[in-house]
């Protein structure tokens, strides 16, 4: 391939069906063409960079620039458009400096092992992407973007990132879904054959889909877990408490899931179970200690459920109902109202719990109501 045969076709707005890894296309302008089945780098390549192309406005299909430094390169829409701008685009190990992506639409792409430098993400919208082992380092830009069905596990965000709790698509990560895990599994490396190609040493990986969709909870913990780091180093505590929130449900699918596939003696799954029962009761009753609405709801329901004890009891003179609950919620603040004062030893006990119960969940209470008002 001649580099005036590539400039014709790149007059002619179509590009496809050639491998130009050994031109040098610094400075061209592929702006508004179709590119499809073209590589511009490949990994076996040393040192191969491609400095200040212009993509903006262009469909890539089936390319590749795996290896390549890449620098100060526009993939820029100038509007979202229908059609995708970037599919299966490969960036696997590529250094990426000062790349833009605004307002691109970018599908079943490869990141993999990529180190990404001052880039913008901004309104950009990416979708079953794999960023594994992915670094971003400096301002990443992802201001306004949408990301969906993309694998983020082991991918490292350094404090200049910016993205967000909102960049997240219906605040779900592709491994909380396993038909759609499963697929991106499945199809993503070699788009349907369900091999997984090759891995950072550039030979054939022991990873399987079927192991993969086993551990999804655990990968799903990590991410969850990285982000609340990063967003608590940062200051987003809203977030932050958002993903320790996720990770902790997380937390509790991966153990019931090794309960599923794990093979422990009695003892080991007695207590796994006991640990899981308590990551469950806690997230019920608190919702880990982030839920005001979950603490007011369990504040009641320890009222009502007394309340119902002091009405039924024979040792308590209480008329009504409603009275009982009155007296219940005193005896949550410790108050101990004369309905509830020389009767019988078990009652007496109930009555000493309840004032315990009422006195950790006030307590709870307070730190969920300092820690969203300090949030705010």
């Amino acid at each position: 391939m001649s580099l005036n045969v590539l400039l014709e076709k790149i007059k002619q707005k179509l590009v496809e069906d050639i491998n130009i890894s050994l031109l040098n296309v610094d400075g061209f302008d592929f702006s508004g063409c179709t590119v499809r089945n073209v590589i511009f780098a490949t990994d076996n390549q040393q040192d191969r960079k491609i400095k200040n192309i212009n993509f903006k406005d262009s469909i890539l299909e089936d390319v590749s620039f795996d290896g390549a430094i890449l620098e100060s390169c526009n993939f820029d829409q100038s509007k979202h458009i229908n059609k995708t701008s970037l599919s299966r685009v490969s960036f696997k190990k590529c250094i990426m400096i000062g790349c833009r992506f605004r307002k691109a639409s970018i599908s079943w792409s490869d990141f993999r092992y990529s180190e990404i430098s001052q880039v913008t993400f901004e309104e950009s919208k990416i979708d079953f992407c794999d960023f594994y082992r992915t670094f971003f380092l400096g301002v990443g830009i992802f201001r306004k973007s949408s990301i969906r069905n993309s694998s983020f596990y082991y991918t490292y965000f350094d404090e200049g990132s910016t993205i967000r709790k909102e960049n997240i698509a219906e605040g779900k990560i592709l491994q909380q879904n396993k038909s759609i895990y499963s697929k991106f599994l499945i199809d993503w490396n070699a788009l349907g054959t369900g091999e997984r190609k090759n891995n950072q040493l550039n030979s054939k990986s022991d990873w399987s889909p079927e192991n993969s969709l086993k551990d999804r909870f655990t990968d799903a913990e990590d991410i969850f877990k990285s982000l609340n780091g990063l967003w608590m180093s940062k200051g987003f505590l809203g977030d932050a408490n958002w993903a320790y929130v996720q990770g902790k449900k997380m937390e509790r699918k991966r153990m019931i899931a090794e309960l599923t596939y794990g093979k422990y003696s009695f003892s080991k799954r007695l207590m796994k179970v006991m640990v899981i029962f308590l990551n469950f009761l806690l997230d019920i009753l608190f919702g880990y200690g982030e839920s005001i609405g979950k603490m007011i709801l369990t504040y009641i329901l320890v009222i009502i459920s007394f309340a119902y004890i002091y009405y039924a009891s024979q040792d308590v003179s209480i008329q009504s109902y409603v009275l009982a609950i009155g007296v219940s919620f005193k005896n949550m603040v410790a108050m101990s109202p004369d309905e509830v004062k020389n009767i019988s030893p078990f009652l007496d006990f109930l009555n000493v719990i309840q004032t315990t119960i009422g006195i950790l969940l006030t307590g709870i209470f307070g730190f969920i109501l300092g820690n969203k008002i300090r949030n705010q």
